[in-house]
């Protein structure tokens, strides 16, 4: 992906409202924006074509209902997704079900995680686990030991295995120190050609952008071991978390601005009092996620040469 494409995220301060500096808005109210209304939106991708039909990333995916990271396509409610976030939480009810609760102007309203992932499309059941860490040890750490999302998880060995990983380096230089990796810390150059497209997708739709990106974060591999090995992945589960944990961080990007019209849509057919003109719709501003082409030589014109 062209380099130019991880700043498309600065773009959708372009079309974030400022609610908290519209004409008689109570003090009250303004405070729940302002926090929310000054950080980015990160909206996805719309994955091309060509893209998903390649490196059996249609087949594998479908396989395990992750088609719905490359069949999102969808323009963004930027006042929705503030709405949302200014007020979501996540909480359990008494047999330890994840609930997500928000309000949407007067409306209060609760969705138990297999509503939610109903509604955004996305797999609601399978393995479960949520971690912003880059040690695969970190995955068995953060599982949940007990109650409904108890999982049982493949070993980092399991997933080095099973992803054919092949360390390129041992050491590395950071900040003009020489810092050893050790075998659970996984780099995306390490993954096949194949594979990297497969994370490259992944991480678009599910993770955002930003961070350390010749990182394979933990939660990432455990995904992509779920794609080959055909396991069913929670992928709700991991959304609601990731929610949360965006909801707290005061510079994170609010993610999933696609999959959230598909919750805006839900939520004014189930409450039609709401849809009262404030929400405007606007048209992404991230391109899409597409195969690149590079120059070729002079013997090759005419011929398709597509890499990622």
């Amino acid at each position: 992906m062209p380099k130019a494409t991880t700043t498309d995220i600065s773009l959708t301060k372009s079309y974030i409202p400022k609610v908290s500096k519209i004409p008689g808005i109570s003090p009250t109210i303004a405070q729940f924006y302002k926090p929310i209304e000054n950080r980015n939106i990160h909206e996805g991708r719309v994955v091309d074509q060509a893209y998903y039909k390649s490196n059996n990333i249609e087949r594998l995916f479908t396989n395990i209902r992750f088609n719905c990271l490359f069949q999102i396509n969808k323009t963004i409610v930027p006042r929705f997704i503030l709405d949302f976030y200014s007020q979501v939480m996540v909480q359990t009810d008494e047999y330890d079900y994840l609930v997500i609760s928000f309000m949407i102007q007067h409306e209060f309203i609760t969705l138990t995680l297999a509503q939610f992932g109903q509604i955004l499309k996305i797999p609601y059941n399978g393995q479960a686990v949520f971690t912003n860490e880059w040690d695969l040890a970190s995955l068995e750490y953060s599982r949940e030991t007990e109650g409904p999302y108890c999982t049982d998880l493949p070993t980092p060995d399991d997933i080095r295995r099973l992803l054919e990983l092949e360390r390129v380096m041992v050491d590395r230089t950071i900040k003009s120190q020489t810092v050893s990796l050790n075998p659970n810390q996984i780099l995306t150059k390490e993954l096949s050609p194949d594979m990297k497209q497969w994370e490259e997708l992944i991480r678009e739709n599910v993770f955002g952008l930003g961070g350390h990106r010749e990182h394979l974060p933990a939660s990432l591999a455990h995904m992509l071991y779920c794609v080959v090995a055909e396991e069913q992945y929670n992928l709700a589960y991991f959304f609601v978390k990731r929610i949360q944990c965006a909801r707290a961080t005061p510079t994170a990007n609010l993610p999933y601005g696609m999959f959230l019209t598909r919750l805006y849509r839900h939520v004014m057919e189930t409450y039609p009092h709401l849809d009262n003109g404030i929400y405007d719709i606007v048209d992404r501003v991230m391109r899409p996620l597409a195969l690149k082409q590079t120059r070729q030589p002079r013997s090759d014109r005419g011929k398709a040469r597509i890499v990622v």
